[in-house]
């Protein structure tokens, strides 16, 4: 059975590659690695951050390799207040913040085609969080906003938190979902918290990436071989 893993930052794939033992490199127009993950066979794409790199590499992903499903990993910066550092936050849905067609009578991040929540696959996020809780993890299901900005205003993200009622910001996780809904591979979105959205966000991201990263890794290796 195979599945696909998504990172978008370069640590966050070396963790993820090294915890899971996918030495296998792969050919392809990203970084690709490969294993043996328990009953799967398990490809990692490095992404790059940002949107487009995202739904693109989802789309590969489902045309080369015809995954079962895919799990994306990675950093999130809080806008729930109630979120800490090193908080996992499993995505219900994700939005494209900075879409804008409001001119068109459409509502803010309500892309073209009527779309504006993009669901997450409901199973598959539901283990995730079963597997999470059982570790003994922080976790919480949320909505993730996305934008191909990193946020570091506190102002702007006190915004997009009434605006979206949304519980993180990414760079890459609406348009993973959005473009692996398109695809039919059903995708769960997991992101640790890094930062508070706010001024010292990019001090705070640099200091939790590293754990984040291994949170995450250890909690990809549980859903794999459980």
């Amino acid at each position: 059975m195979n599945i696909v893993l998504f990172a978008a930052e370069g640590l966050e794939a070396q963790v993820l590659r090294g915890t899971l033992h996918l030495h296998e490199r792969v050919d392809g127009p990203w970084v690709i690695h490969q294993g043996q993950v328990g009953r799967y066979t398990a490809v990692l794409l490095e992404t790059g951050v940002g949107k487009v790199a995202a739904a693109a590499a989802v789309a590969y992903a489902r045309q080369r390799f015809n995954p079962r499903q895919g799990l994306w990993v990675g950093v999130a910066g809080a806008l729930n207040p109630e979120l800490k550092p090193l908080d996992l936050i499993v995505a219900q849905d994700a939005v494209q913040y900075d879409v804008d067609i409001t001119a068109f009578g459409r509502a803010p991040g309500e892309l073209a085609s009527g779309e504006r929540f993009v669901s997450a696959d409901a199973v598959l996020t539901a283990r995730v969080l079963r597997v999470a809780v059982g570790l003994g993890l922080v976790v919480r299901p949320g909505r993730i906003a996305t934008a191909d900005r990193f946020l570091a205003d506190p102002t702007e993200a006190a915004r997009i938190r009434e605006m979206f009622a949304a519980d993180a910001v990414d760079m890459e996780g609406a348009a993973a979902l959005w473009s692996a809904k398109r695809m039919g591979l059903p995708l769960a979105l997991i992101r640790a918290i890094t930062d508070s959205a706010g001024s010292q966000a990019p001090a705070d991201f640099s200091a939790f990436l590293q754990i984040a990263s291994e949170h995450l890794a250890a909690l990809v290796t549980k859903v794999l071989e459980g």
